[in-house]
């Protein structure tokens, strides 16, 4: 008996199963309903059924009429359901997202925040050690990569990312000076790029002394056994163009007949310089300091009522201011003394006054308009032993004064303010000849002085020069 209720019970199952399939495919038949005959449809034009996928089964438990029929109604309302269940979730999922995404930048935000918070500090120096001040080296050439390592690892500056933002917004990148600086770890980023833009704040300060006499080519070698400069940088730069813009400097004469343009205008002093410095601005101390001196100090002179300044006493002797150079570095390497520079300067200026008269004085003497100076025998060199052997054995200097009449092309060293003083004062005196006796480690040099050739020729004597 019980096999007969299951036989039974299976074939209404397969009688549902079979309604449900009827239905579905009569619903498909009524939306894409066969043309009726004699209507011809094209075979690219006929709509193709949409293939049923697992959806249907979704609705699989909707009632179905006592003949097997599925209720259109109740279908709809059921897919109705679905879409309505799939809207809530999908809600739900993006309310989820949202909250995640919040989430998110919220951490971020902080993070962010603290990041930048940290940066705005340091801009302004908060935080950093208070009272601790660093010794720091910038190199030459250095870009911001460079120079903020360098803070960064003395421990100037917090963040490297914000001073290199606040140095490229505010046009900072370039500009920095090199040399060594002493810096406080507080100081805020303006006034860290202004304080490493100025060469007033470097300690790398090398004090110079330059003696008077001394040429061009040993203020050369001082500076660079001084670490300031290239001393053959400097002697080209001596010899350009780069300093016309002063006016006693694109005056000079004779420029193609000297060594060294600037020759006696680098006034001995003593200067102040960085280590590594720019050729240019080492020049430019020594060239405004001789404008100061020359052109710009003015004092009383006597015999004149007003006071007036070196250049202006060279106008009143009917000199320019490089016959006075000139003159005074003659002055400078051949006196022995503050004395003996003014008695040297009477004498040159004697001989220089028998120039219109073919180098004859008043008493007959001929040959004077050659100075006949040992000390410009071998310009630009000092001495026989200074010319480099290639050159020795034909060697001629064109400020030889035994070989030209009067005053050489040029200054042969840069004088100092005293042997300039003697060569704008002439005085009165009878001799046309000098000479001197050697110092010795305990004796001074000692000058003798001449009127004529034959007292000249004694005096070589007694100073042992013949």
């Amino acid at each position: 008996m019980s096999d007969e209720l299951e036989k039974k019970r299976q074939e209404r199952i397969n009688s549902f199963r079979l309604n449900i399939s009827e239905a579905i495919e009569q619903e498909t038949e009524s939306q894409y309903t066969a043309p009726s005959e004699g209507t011809e449809t094209p075979a690219a034009q006929t709509p193709e059924p949409p293939e049923v996928d697992g959806e249907i089964n979704s609705y699989s438990a909707v009632p179905a009429h006592e003949n097997g029929a599925v209720d259109k109604k109740m279908l709809r309302k059921a897919k109705k359901i679905d879409r309505k269940r799939r809207k809530i979730k999908a809600k739900k999922n993006r309310i989820i997202f949202r909250m995640v995404w919040i989430a998110m930048v919220i951490f971020f935000s902080v993070m962010v925040g603290e990041y930048v918070m940290v940066g705005v500090h340091d801009v302004l120096g908060v935080g950093r050690e208070e009272n601790k001040v660093v010794t720091i080296t910038i190199p030459p050439h250095a870009d911001l990569d460079t120079i903020t390592d360098i803070l960064y690892d003395n421990h100037v500056i917090g963040t490297k990312w914000s001073f290199k933002l606040y140095a490229t917004m505010t046009k900072a990148t370039t500009g920095f000076t090199q040399g060594t600086f002493e810096v406080a770890t507080n100081k805020d980023y303006q006034a860290l790029i202004n304080y490493m833009q100025s060469d007033m704040n470097r300690t790398d300060v090398v004090t110079v002394r330059f003696t008077e006499g001394m040429s061009l080519k040993q203020y050369a070698k001082l500076l660079e056994d001084n670490r300031v400069c290239s001393a053959d940088e400097f002697m080209k730069a001596c010899s350009s163009d780069a300093f016309d813009d002063y006016e006693f400097v694109s005056s000079i004469p004779n420029v193609s007949a000297r060594p060294v343009k600037l020759e006696g205008y680098l006034f001995p002093d003593t200067y102040d310089f960085f280590v590594g410095e720019k050729v240019d601005t080492v020049i430019e101390k020594f060239l405004a300091n001789y404008r100061r001196k020359v052109y710009g100090k003015k004092s009383r002179v006597l015999g004149y009522d007003k006071k007036m300044t070196i250049a202006e006493r060279a106008a009143t002797i009917n000199m320019t201011m490089e016959e006075v150079l000139t003159l005074a570095s003659l002055i400078q390497a051949e006196a022995a003394n503050k004395d003996d520079m003014y008695m040297i300067s009477a004498i040159l200026h004697n001989r220089l006054a028998t120039i219109p008269n073919d180098g004859m004085n008043e008493n007959g003497e001929g040959g004077l308009a050659y100075l006949q100076l040992d000390s410009t025998k071998y310009y630009p060199y000092t001495s026989l032993q200074d010319i480099p052997l290639s050159e020795r054995s034909k060697f001629k200097s064109t400020y030889n004064t035994y070989d030209h009449k009067g005053l050489p092309p040029g200054p042969i060293c840069n004088p100092g303010l005293e042997a300039i003083e003697a060569a704008l004062t002439v005085g009165k005196t009878d001799n046309y000849y000098f000479c001197h006796k050697s110092a010795t480690s305990t004796e001074a040099a000692v000058a003798y002085y001449a009127k004529t050739m034959e007292e000249h020729i004694e005096n070589l004597k007694k100073a042992g020069l013949q």
